[in-house]
Order: C-alpha cells, then sequence, then structure tokens
C-alpha cells in the first residue's frame, strides 16, 4: 500500500479528504496522519514515512508551500500535491518550482482529485509492481505466513471463460464470489504494458472498477486484465465507460503504449458468460486491426495451452512423476519465452503466476498438499535467478521437485 499524509487546518478538510481517498482506493492508500499544520507535518514526516503528502496552502504556523520546500529538500522521493482555495497563477509556479507533483484547485469534485491521485499513482507503477514482484509471502515470517490465495481469481477466471470448467461447478464457485443471479457484464483490456504488472498495478486496476451496487472480479494475467462486473440493478453500469478510460489512461502511461479493449452485453446467465467473454474478445480481434488482431488470437491460444499444462503438472506432481513433471514444467516455459519473447522479467512473473496455480491445484485434491514453507522456499529462489542470457527452462529440474505431503 502507498502510505500518504495530508495537512489541513480545517478539521473538516482533513476528514473529508480522507473518507473519499479511503472509499475511492481502499486497499491502495493508508492514510497514516491528518496535520493540522505545516509545522505538525515536518514533526511526524520521519514517522509516518509516506510516499504522498497532500498539503493546503494556507495554514497557520507554516503554509504548504514552505513545507513543501523542507520536504523537497530533505525528502526528495516524496511526491506532493498542492491543494488551495487561491487562483493565483504564482501559487502554482511557485509549488512546481518545489517540485509539487500537482496542484488542485478548491474547490474541487471528488473526481478531479481521483485523477489527480491516479497520475501519482501511475509514477509509483513501476517501482511498487518491482517490489511486489513474485512476492507471495507477508511480512518477515515467509514460513508462516506465504499466501496460497493471491491472485487466486486468475485460476477460477481463466478457466470459466475458457469453457474449461461445467456449467454446475461455475454456478458454485461464482456463489463463493457472491455472484448469484443478477446482471453480469465482462470487461477484456488487453494491451503489453499488463504482461509485466506485479500487484500492485492489480490493485490500482482493481480500484479502478469499484463502482457503487457492482461487485467485481479481475485478473491480470499476460497481456490481458479481465473484469467480471456484478450487480441487482440492471442500469448500475452507467458509470462504467469512465472505469475504463482509468484503467487505459494507467495502462497507456507517458509513453503511450497501445491498449485495446472489448466490453460485452449484459447477461443474467451464469452459463452465458463465457460467451459474454467472447463477446469482448471478438471486440479486440477483429477491430485492433492486422497484425496486432493476429497476435490477440495467437496469444489467447497460448493461454488456453498454458491452463491445461498447469493442471497436467498439478496431477504429476501429486502423482509423484518427476521426469514427466520436469518435461510439462519445461514445455509450460518455452511457451512462455515464445509468446513473451524471452523477456525474462515479464516470463518470470508469468511463471510465478502459474506456479501458484499449480500448488493451489494439488492442494485441491484430496488427502495431499504442498507445505507452506515448501512453497516459499520456490518463489524465494525464483526470485533470486539472474539470468544474464540463460533462460528459465534450465532450472526446471528444481521446481519440478516440489514436495507434497500428507494432509
Amino acid at each position: 500500500m502507498l502510505r500518504l499524509m495530508l495537512a489541513d487546518d480545517e478539521a473538516y478538510e482533513r476528514e473529508y479528504l480522507e473518507r473519499v481517498i479511503r472509499e475511492s482506493y481502499p486497499n491502495l492508500f493508508e492514510v497514516v496522519y491528518k496535520a493540522v499544520d505545516g509545522v505538525d507535518l515536518l514533526e511526524n514526516l520521519e514517522k509516518g514515512k509516506p510516499h504522498i503528502v497532500l498539503l493546503d496552502v494556507k495554514m497557520p504556523r507554516m503554509d504548504g508551500l514552505e513545507a513543501a520546500q523542507e520536504i523537497r529538500k530533505n525528502y526528495p522521493g516524496i511526491q506532493m500535491i498542492i491543494i488551495s482555495a487561491y487562483s493565483d497563477f504564482a501559487y502554482a509556479k511557485q509549488a512546481m518550482k518545489l517540485g509539487v507533483t500537482d496542484y488542485l484547485l478548491k474547490p474541487y469534485l471528488d473526481s478531479e482529485l481521483r485523477e489527480t491521485l491516479d497520475k501519482v499513482i501511475a509514477r509509483a507503477r513501476e517501482r511498487e509492481d518491482s517490489l511486489a514482484l513474485l512476492s507471495y509471502s507477508h511480512g518477515s515470517d515467509r514460513e508462516t505466513l506465504f499466501d496460497f490465495y493471491q491472485d487466486v481469481e486468475k485460476d477460477f477466471l481463466w478457466n470459466l471463460f475458457f469453457r474449461r470448467k461445467g456449467a454446475e461447478e461455475m454456478r458454485e464457485q461464482l456463489e463463493q464470489w457472491g455472484i448469484g443471479k443478477g446482471w453480469m457484464k465482462v470487461v477484456l483490456i488487453s494491451s503489453p504494458a499488463l504482461i509485466s504488472m506485479g500487484a500492485f498495478s492489480q490493485e490500482v486496476l482493481k480500484n479502478y472498477f469499484r463502482l457503487p451496487e457492482i461487485r467485481g472480479i479481475n485478473s491480470i494475467w499476460m497481456d490481458r486484465m479481465v473484469v467480471c462486473l456484478y450487480t441487482d440493478q440492471e442500469d448500475a453500469f452507467t458509470d462504467l465507460t469512465g472505469c475504463i478510460r482509468r484503467a487505459r489512461d494507467y495502462l497507456a502511461g507517458e509513453s503511450q503504449i497501445p491498449v485495446a479493449c472489448g466490453v460485452s452485453g449484459t447477461c443474467v446467465n451464469v452459463e452465458d458468460l463465457p460467451g459474454a467473454y467472447e463477446e469482448a474478445a471478438s471486440y479486440i480481434s477483429s477491430y485492433s486491426g492486422g497484425e496486432t488482431g493476429r497476435e490477440f488470437v495467437e496469444m489467447t491460444k497460448s493461454m488456453k495451452k498454458l491452463c491445461g499444462l498447469e493442471e497436467e503438472v498439478s496431477c504429476l506432481l501429486a502423482e509423484g512423476s518427476r521426469e514427466r513433471c520436469q518435461e510439462r514444467m519445461t514445455e509450460l516455459v518455452e511457451e512462455l519465452e515464445r509468446c513473451l519473447m524471452y523477456q525474462d522479467v515479464s516470463v518470470k512473473l508469468n511463471f510465478g503466476r502459474s506456479l501458484m496455480t499449480i500448488l493451489r491445484g494439488v492442494n485441491q485434491m484430496p488427502g495431499i498438499r504442498v507445505r507452506t514453507d515448501k512453497a516459499a522456499a520456490l518463489f524465494e529462489r525464483l526470485s533470486q535467478l539472474n539470468f544474464n542470457g540463460d533462460n528459465l527452462k534450465y532450472h526446471m529440474e528444481y521446481f519440478s521437485e516440489i514436495e507434497v505431503c500428507g494432509e
């Protein structure tokens, strides 16, 4: 999570800012301190260690511009946003000279605050994704805190949309996610930017699709993000266009990376969800044009193949067939290398996602499971690999010897 501190001498403004931030980014921002002025902020800066600071200009003892100057001098990595009721351009110009990230003029709309924070989040993306890369544990106790359920949406959604599960099994799993009878839509986004995105970006994009009265499940895998949205109210999807725009802006970034998007019509039956996914995918494959459309179709074939290999490896591990397991794991990595053009970080990240799916597949089988300390060791090894031109497939002997034990 990104730590955020704010400073405003008005209690109402402090509470209002905190509420909007918490509601708009529930799992992304942590408001670690609310200061009453610039002095209060600076005194608590070292303790709070924020990534982002929101500063009102007009405050007693020390105003926002003075505080910004001190922050830039002593903590150059902190991103700052100045909030002010002053429309005088001189304040904005002075703020920019101090290295302030953005300038928000009161009175502002909630959407304007979110748009400003979105820009800051986009700047933090590469660093935060790198920190979360291949991290499936929390805190320092990797043995006891390994998270088998991180990104569990990947297993469920892609098997659902690739029609790998029966209708009854799909219905039961959807009910576990709180999705029953109601109105459903599928959003599919495809972009090269998604290939190397980690847990931070997935949480950012999930936040973008939080709407009143709507529940959603999303998954980022390979060059795709799929979002399954569900509501009890037929007209609840009216703000969906704005959600897609925010996601596109985040993915495109300053370098304007291409982003393609498809949205299904509304469906009411669980059995219709695979068809809804295919409808969304058809918009991308049909309207992206020539080579891009063909690459989209080829990537879909690869993803379906990877799903099959993940399931097969889980079964081979459970059977103790080490040699065949190594063969199939090598085939899985070769498929990743081929369709991700041998980009080391992207291959490692997506192999990590497949490895988690494989481990969960073993743990779902009756009477056996993979110990948490053994799972943590696998990802520790994966994160330490530095290929320097080598290929991940040459390390499959280690990863195929996953120890499976009785419950």
